[in-house]
């Protein structure tokens, strides 16, 4: 029980902040869904700036183990047409917590790319994130894609 509540305290540091943002990427923006793949789960981003945020999930991992993980990104737009939407790519570090049946600790290298819709208040992304296993010294990789509201 304390794991399960020490891993879903990212998602209530990433819930109160407290910024109104006027954009979806502005500093503050606070977008919440769910991403498919490995792994499986709930995913919250916060926006720090329009250049940088963090993000974090908690899900399922395939090999029968609970995944909580969070990262720092930096974006970088190769589109940005306002209202029709942006197209940001990012790259991040974080750490990944698999606690189950094969508990790990690891560092985590996130590269991927979404879709800002603005008038929708949505994003989609998808994400493959090498991870080096600190626990048993090993790599792993991590694929998701998904879908994010964004609340202001």
């Amino acid at each position: 029980m304390k794991i399960k509540v020490f891993m879903m305290l990212p998602f209530l540091a990433l819930m109160c902040a407290g910024a109104q943002a006027a954009s979806l990427n502005d500093a503050g923006s606070k977008g919440f869904g769910v991403e498919f793949g490995q792994p499986t789960g709930v995913t919250g981003k916060y926006w720090l700036s329009n250049m940088s945020a963090a993000d974090a999930a908690l899900g399922y991992h395939f090999n029968h183990n609970f995944d909580m993980h969070m990262d720092y990104l930096v974006h970088a737009y190769i589109l940005n047409g306002g209202s029709q939407g942006m197209l940001p790519l990012y790259v991040g570090i974080g750490g990944r917590i698999l606690a189950g049946d094969d508990t790990q600790f690891g560092l985590r290298l996130p590269l991927g790319i979404s879709y800002l819709l603005s008038a929708d208040k949505l994003e989609i992304f998808a994400e493959v994130a090498p991870v080096v296993d600190l626990t048993d010294i090993g790599a792993d990789i991590d694929g998701t894609v998904g879908v994010r509201l964004y609340i202001f």
